[in-house]
């Protein structure tokens, strides 16, 4: 007897048991895949954060060499943005002529070699104390017409160049 039922007893998975693995695999991915997306967006806005704050290095130099000259205290504009005011979900292309052949870029000492996601400018105002630059990266990582921004700004306040706060907006839109 005990030989027959050896026999029947079948090798595999039932119906119910495969659902069951099909059911935990959805919502582990469920969890997954969002998650990455927003791990895959967040690397791409260091690209921001970095060049906004090179952008604010170079406007300090820029600033410090104009006292030392006696040049009018001020910072460079590069008031238009760099490539252009269109961000969408792919990369600008390399051209680093772009940057290196605009005055004010290259008085700030900024350019870009590579693709990027952001379209960058740097809006100056000013002279002595009062004196302000504004600087701001903009992009769209997910070409929904909504706009991430990454701004600072710095202000001569008695002589010292004063640094506001990064400030982002819709940093992951």
């Amino acid at each position: 007897m005990d030989l027959q039922l050896a026999r029947r007893t079948r090798w595999g998975f039932t119906l119910v048991e495969l659902m069951i693995v099909v059911v935990i695999l959805g919502i582990l991915a469920g969890i997954a895949i969002p998650a990455f997306t927003r791990y895959t967006k967040r690397a791409k806005t260091s690209e921001a954060v970095g060049n906004i704050r090179a952008i604010y290095q170079g406007q300090m130099v820029y600033y410090q060499r104009s006292v030392e000259v006696g040049t009018g205290e001020r910072f460079a504009s590069a008031a238009t943005y760099t490539p252009d005011n269109n961000p969408t979900s792919s990369k600008y292309p390399a051209r680093p002529t772009l940057w290196t052949t605009d005055p004010q870029w290259t008085a700030i000492g900024f350019s870009l070699d590579g693709p990027h996601y952001y379209a960058y400018a740097s809006f100056a105002s000013g002279s002595g104390e009062g004196a302000y630059f504004y600087s701001r990266a903009i992009g769209d990582l997910d070409n929904d017409d909504n706009e991430s921004t990454f701004s600072i700004t710095g202000t001569v306040v008695r002589g010292e160049i004063q640094r506001d706060r990064m400030i982002v907006t819709r940093e992951l839109e």
